[in-house]
């Protein structure tokens, strides 16, 4: 019998804050900035076998630079990356206020660097839809670049045409179907629009709303209805909508290890899917 705390395994969505930003800040207690030591993560990097994790932003260059641009976001994300190289990796930022020919130069520039590994596009906090026409020209990008595209699709639960829902991903994909695409937190309680897709999705925040909701045996259903080859482990640290920080890792394992995943299956879903989608942008 195995435990998953102790599986060797990627988190493939997380945040970490740069250190400026956690001493601009001291005076909120928000978690990002409570727990977002980059520092105290590696810590909990060792506690719970993870060897590598993705660091997301957040479209929104206030959240991860003091200089308020995301040349600035992709520098710190950058510096951070850089102190621990092969095992954090970190994702491309948008500002959707740019022109998208700087957005697409400034991709250029950071994409000489090991560290960056992917596009996140999060619709929700630009308040743009994910198949509008600036979209359009990123997945162009990253279709003529072989990159991956990571994105945020948690949508409101009764408006199936929100920024992010599924209907409006699966537009993309077929229209763009040579991009490797993740969707984080599985489409949200709009699931079952994105099984069958050719996606990938991942577990980040939506396990245990999942699991909230349904109970634990239906959420094991759901899990293996997009298929374990399609299935990667993230957990979205520090932010859950019901977890304390300091709790989510554990809350997570003791599911995994209650759901009727195989030794090889539970390995598919912690470490080998994020290395097939992602693995040829990271070292070997």
């Amino acid at each position: 019998m195995y435990s998953t705390k102790n599986i060797s395994k990627i988190d493939a969505h997380i945040h970490l804050i740069p250190d400026d930003v956690i001493q601009a800040n001291r005076d909120f207690d928000g978690k990002f900035i409570v727990n977002g030591s980059v520092k105290e993560y590696m810590s909990m990097m060792k506690m719970y076998s993870i060897e590598k994790a993705f660091i997301m932003p957040f479209n929104d260059p206030y959240m991860l630079s003091m200089s308020f641009t995301v040349e600035a976001v992709h520098d710190n994300l950058l510096k951070i990356a850089s102190q621990y190289p092969g095992v954090l990796y970190c994702f491309a930022d948008i500002d959707i206020n740019k022109d998208i020919h700087e957005t697409l130069q400034e991709f250029d520039r950071i994409f000489t660097y090991e560290s960056f590994i992917g596009i996140k596009l999060h619709p929700t906090n630009t308040g743009y839809p994910i198949d509008g026409s600036y979209n359009e020209k990123i997945f162009e990008y990253a279709q003529a670049n072989h990159i991956p595209i990571e994105i945020h699709s948690y949508p409101r639960e009764s408006v199936k045409d929100d920024v992010c829902s599924p209907v409006r991903i699966k537009k993309m994909v077929e229209k763009y179907p040579k991009v490797r695409v993740s969707i984080a937190h599985m489409g949200g309680f709009q699931f079952n629009e994105l099984i069958g897709t050719d996606v990938y999705v991942n577990i980040s925040a939506i396990l245990t709303d999942l699991v909230n909701r349904y109970g634990l045996i239906k959420t094991n259903e759901i899990i293996r209805a997009y298929g374990i080859d399609k299935v990667i482990f993230a957990s979205d640290y520090p932010d859950n909508r019901v977890l304390s920080p300091n709790d989510i890792y554990d809350k997570y394992f003791e599911i995994l290890d209650k759901m009727d995943f195989d030794r090889d299956e539970i390995e598919k879903i912690c470490r080998d899917n994020a290395l097939t989608l992602f693995g040829s942008k990271m070292k070997k």
